[in-house]
C-alpha cells in the first residue's frame, strides 16, 4: 500500500468510498456522477488538496481537506458550475433539496462569527475491508504534516456529536473540542488541531482504531461518519444555535 496525492483520477473511486462510507450523507444522495464531479474539483483546486492509499491501483481510503472552504466554494462554481447544475438539474425536485444546497453555500459565513481557522478537514472513508488497519489515522496524520509544511498552523472539523467512533478517531489525532452546532435536530461536534502538537499525539499511526462505520440514529436525522461538510451539519436551520466552549 501507498499513500499518494489526490487527483482527478481517483475521483470516481473517491467518490465510491464516498457514498459507501457516508451513505446517509445529502452529497450521496445526489449520485456518483455528481459526488465524482466533486472530487475532481476539489482534486484540481489550488484550495485543496488530498491523500488517497492505493494497492495495486485500488483505492483502499481517501482524505480531503481544504485551506479554505469560502475559496473552494467560489472556484467550483466560477469553473464547473455549469457542470455542476446540470448534475443537480434532475435532483432540485424539492425545496428540501434547494434549501439543502443554498444552506451549504453559506456554511463558511455562518460558522465565521466562532473564530475557526479556515482550514478544513472536508471528508475522510476508508474501504470496508481495511476498517481496524490504521488508515484513517494515517490519513489524518499524513494531512496534519502537509497542513504544517503549507504554513496552517490550525484545522478544524465536523462530526455529529453521536457517532462516537469518528470523535474518538479525532481525539486520537489530536484535535479538541471547541464548539458545536444545531442543525435539524442533530448535534455535531466543532474540532480544532494544532498541526505541530497533533503530529506529536499522533506518533503512532499504526495502533488500532475505532471503526469509522457509517451509523444510524434512531430518529429520523442522519448520524454520519467523519466530516463533510455538505452531510454531517451544515444543514442547518436558517438560525443555526452556535455554541463556543469556554476556556477554563
Amino acid at each position: 500500500m501507498k499513500s499518494v496525492p489526490l487527483t482527478a483520477r481517483h475521483a470516481r473511486s473517491v467518490a465510491t468510498l464516498h457514498i459507501q462510507g457516508i451513505n446517509t450523507g445529502f452529497i450521496s444522495s445526489l449520485g456518483l456522477d455528481f459526488v465524482t464531479a466533486l472530487y475532481e474539483a476539489i482534486a484540481k483546486s489550488a484550495s485543496s488538496f488530498g491523500f488517497a492509499v492505493e494497492d495495486n491501483d485500488k483505492v483502499l481510503g481517501f482524505v480531503a481537506f481544504t485551506t479554505n472552504l469560502n475559496r473552494l466554494y467560489k472556484s467550483i462554481i466560477a469553473k464547473k458550475g455549469w457542470r455542476f447544475a446540470l448534475l443537480l438539474a434532475g435532483k432540485m425536485f424539492s425545496f428540501k433539496k434547494i434549501r439543502k444546497v443554498f444552506e451549504t453555500l453559506f456554511y463558511p459565513s455562518r460558522v465565521k462569527k466562532m473564530d475557526l481557522p479556515d482550514a478544513e478537514l472536508l471528508s475522510i472513508a476508508v474501504d470496508p475491508e481495511k476498517y481496524h488497519n490504521g488508515l484513517a489515522t494515517e490519513l489524518v496524520r499524513k494531512s496534519l504534516e502537509h497542513c504544517r509544511k503549507i504554513g496552517l498552523d490550525k484545522v478544524k472539523v465536523l462530526v455529529a456529536a453521536a457517532n462516537e467512533p469518528a470523535n474518538k478517531l479525532y481525539r486520537k489525532c489530536g484535535f479538541k473540542l471547541v464548539g458545536q452546532i444545531d442543525n435539524h435536530g442533530v448535534t455535531s461536534n466543532i474540532y480544532q488541531a494544532a498541526t505541530d502538537t497533533a503530529l506529536l499525539q499522533n506518533s503512532s499511526p499504526k495502533d488500532s482504531e475505532p471503526s469509522i462505520r457509517p451509523i444510524r440514529s434512531e430518529k429520523t436525522h442522519p448520524v454520519l461518519p467523519p466530516l463533510e461538510p455538505v452531510a454531517v451539519g451544515f444543514f442547518a436551520t436558517p438560525r443555526p444555535k452556535l455554541r463556543r466552549r469556554r476556556s477554563a
